[in-house]
């Protein structure tokens, strides 16, 4: 760590008012970065060269200043983190009065040093893990493979687990923030930062989940098995939603992507996310694209420019789970569409009871909770998924 001024002034402001004494704070050079008489700041300070070069402490007597540029009465003790000393800190005053309270400034200038540095891995692992998201959320996630594979392996994370995104704006909390606290930069970051360590000590994100910022918007990539319901999805989501909302006490949206097995569709959960949270009305907490109005509205905006989509594709496996077959669904959805949903014209059309047409539609609803008939959106579904 590279002690420089804008580390060592707040802490020479900080500590000065407990020791009721000036306090000085050099470099490894010996240079003054921080200090209660400003007039000195960037001035070079003998006594603080040789703590710098033996390790040790140095107290300079009234009668000793001859030998010390730059320096007054005092005692200047060695700045040591990890067994490397960063720096010196100095306490003005006759060594022999002041000894007992330059202890004090070292060991508190010490706490506070080792508390920035922790702050500073804390920020780095979040870049880092922000980076990584960016990059698997873009467009370009399968060209940067290698890279993908030696950044995951820094943050211990398996790619190819099954997972899906989970999006909510904070950009509420984020002005809750400034109003309290004024507009500011560094008040914006410690909201995120608070946010971040918040959701990551829940019991509801695990190991294998990452959580992080993008803008204004909060990112969790969650885990869960290929067998889990859909319904284990939202309830996850809500109760996520339920602890920032009792944080902040600042009603909050999110939205929800599906379930991608691979890595390289993860940008595909997040773009449904996006469009799900973006979907939701004044009165929603959570949207998901799982919800037929929603997943209908995102396929009309996007047909032409995917290739798949999870949810569209679990609703056809659940029709091929023996109701074409069994029951020529895919005949007998495509002749109620193309007879505007009479179901007598439908039933005539198929050469079947009206009762068998409705008795077909019972079971797609109860398997795909489509029900086209009553809902126009599930019959567009119904229409991408047999006119495709």
């Amino acid at each position: 760590m590279l002690l420089t001024s804008n580390l060592a002034q707040p802490i020479v402001d900080s500590v000065m008012s407990i020791a009721q004494q000036n306090i000085n704070i050099m470099d490894n050079r010996g240079v003054i970065i921080g200090s209660g008489q400003k007039h000195r700041i960037n001035t070079f300070h003998k006594g603080a060269k040789d703590v710098i070069s033996s390790a040790k402490t140095v107290e300079i007597y009234p009668d000793d200043l001859d030998q010390y540029t730059g320096s007054l009465p005092g005692l200047n003790m060695p700045i040591v983190l990890h067994g490397q000393v960063l720096g010196v800190v100095g306490i003005s005053g006759h060594p022999d009065k002041v000894r007992d309270i330059a202890r004090m400034v070292k060991m508190v200038t010490e706490l506070i040093l080792e508390q920035e540095i922790l702050q500073e891995e804390i920020r780095s692992q979040f870049q880092l893990r922000e980076n990584f998201v960016a990059l698997l959320l873009s467009d370009h996630a399968n060209t940067n493979h290698d890279k993908l594979v030696k950044t995951a392996k820094l943050l211990k994370y398996q790619l190819d687990l099954p997972r899906l995104v989970l999006v909510i704006d904070i950009q509420p909390i984020i002005n809750l923030a400034f109003t309290t606290y004024g507009l500011n930069d560094l008040v914006a970051t410690r909201a995120r930062e608070h946010l971040v360590q918040l959701i990551s000590t829940h019991p509801h994100i695990e190991s294998q989940d990452l959580v992080v910022f993008i803008e204004d918007r909060l990112i969790v990539l969650k885990h869960f098995q290929k067998q889990d319901p859909e319904i284990a999805y939202t309830t996850w989501g809500l109760a996520l939603l339920k602890l920032l909302n009792s944080d902040s006490n600042t009603p909050l949206q999110l939205g929800l992507g599906s379930l991608v097995m691979s890595y390289a569709s993860l940008s595909q959960s997040y773009q449904e996310a996006l469009f799900a949270l973006n979907s939701c009305s004044t009165q929603d907490t959570l949207a998901t694209i799982h919800d037929f109005d929603i997943l209908s509205a995102y396929l009309v905006k996007k047909i032409t420019t995917m290739e798949s989509c999870q949810p569209l594709e679990m609703i056809k496996a659940k029709l091929n789970v023996g109701l074409t077959r069994k029951y020529d669904m895919k005949n007998t959805v495509v002749a109620l569409l193309n007879n505007n949903m009479n179901i007598t014209g439908t039933a005539k059309s198929l050469y079947i009871h009206r009762n068998t047409l409705l008795f077909r539609l019972t079971k797609l609803k109860e398997i795909t909770g489509l029900d086209p008939c009553k809902f126009f959106n599930h019959a567009l579904l119904c229409k991408i998924i047999f006119k495709r």
